[in-house]
């Protein structure tokens, strides 16, 4: 439940990969991760080659791309490519295979020209295609969204070190911590049978006990005129705002090679469930005006989770408890959430949009 960042090295031949390397790189931009590329370093030699080495054990995933060339062959007989590639089988890296679906109608320009290049490029396939999941792409849109899945499905089932900023790093840490102390304590259990060791998890809030956290002005360009919201801490219940959270969240069902799972939008969560909290406190349309911090997503979300209303893995996020909750509050009579303003205001400000041509003096 962290908000982690992960470094995702990107691997292909270069030249005839331009765009493709760009449109991944791109997508690993967008999930807020850092992508790691010699696109600075087009020419391939043994000295730059254990630099990559360096960044690759400093890479939490890696990204293959493979279309119609083998590339550069070093003096041990294989590519670059190739090379980082069992270079980062070595070191335990999941590897995300993305296997051009038609390399046949590849240009002459993009392929291999000779025999020889061909026969080691359908050996390199075969071997990265061995024992390991990959993904099938024709054009860059294909591309994008078969990295995109295949990053999201390699989150949620082989979770890295990643990096998280210091000032992120709160109680949750500490609880997740214990909770993985509890359950490697009970394997102990079992295996010596003798073990009496006990760790005390903390306790979790009562569902009518308060929460208190702040909203977050956003502000929307309409043309003519900004649109703005504003600050305020609030305080509420955690059951209360349930329905809130449950009806906001931003969240999709992922499919990878026939293993489904879900994943969460963080900011448009951030965004909506702000939004739709300050709403109860304001009689204007406060649409996309307002946000709650990640920190604040994370902990409803572990909340949820520890009250037995959220899952972690599989393709519902909600329990069928939780569905259940959410409509019973929603035609109860007391449906509306319990919030408190505690300080600041929940208001809509206007303001013309300053022209283009106004002369700053």
């Amino acid at each position: 439940m962290q908000d982690k960042r992960y470094q995702v090295f990107i691997s292909s031949t270069f030249e005839d990969l331009r765009e493709e390397r760009r449109a991944v790189q791109d997508v690993v931009i967008s999930t807020g991760d850092f992508p790691v590329q010699m696109e600075s370093f087009p020419a391939a030699d043994e000295d730059q080659f254990g630099f990559i080495k360096s960044l690759i054990d400093q890479c939490d995933y890696y990204v293959l791309i493979i279309a119609a060339r083998y590339g550069t062959v070093a003096e041990d007989g294989l590519s670059y490519t190739h090379k980082e590639f069992r270079y980062a089988v070595s070191k335990g890296v999941p590897i995300l295979v993305m296997l051009h679906g038609n390399r046949g109608g590849i240009s002459t320009d993009k392929s291999e020209a000779t025999d020889a290049g061909k026969k080691l490029l359908d050996g390199f396939v075969a071997e990265a295609e061995h024992g390991r999941l990959r993904k099938h792409w024709t054009t860059l849109d294909g591309l994008k969204l078969a990295v995109r899945e295949a990053l999201d499905n390699a989150k949620a089932t082989k979770p890295r070190v990643g990096w998280v900023r210091g000032d992120s790093v709160t109680s949750l840490e500490t609880l997740e911590e214990l909770n993985l102390v509890r359950k490697e304590n009970d394997k102990f259990r079992q295996a010596l049978g003798n073990l009496h060791i006990d760790v005390q998890l903390p306790s979790i809030p009562g569902p009518k006990d308060p929460v208190v956290f702040d909203l977050l002005p956003r502000s929307i360009d309409g043309g003519f005129m900004i649109r703005s919201g504003s600050h305020a801490k609030i305080r509420s219940t955690w059951i209360s705002i349930f329905p809130i959270f449950f009806n906001n969240i931003n969240w999709r069902t992922n499919d990878w090679n026939g293993q489904y799972y879900h994943s969460v939008d963080d900011e448009e969560s951030c965004i909506a469930i702000g939004s739709a909290l300050a709403s109860e406190l304001a009689s204007v349309d406060t649409s996309g005006l307002f946000t709650i911090t990640k920190g604040t997503l994370t902990r409803l979300s572990s909340y949820y989770t520890e009250a037995g209303l959220m899952t972690t893995v599989g393709d519902e996020l909600f329990t069928d408890t939780a569905k259940k909750l959410a409509r019973r509050q929603l035609i109860s009579e007391e449906s509306s959430a319990e919030i408190v303003l505690l300080n600041g205001e929940v208001k809509v400000h206007r303001a013309p949009r300053e022209s283009e041509d106004t002369i700053p003096f």
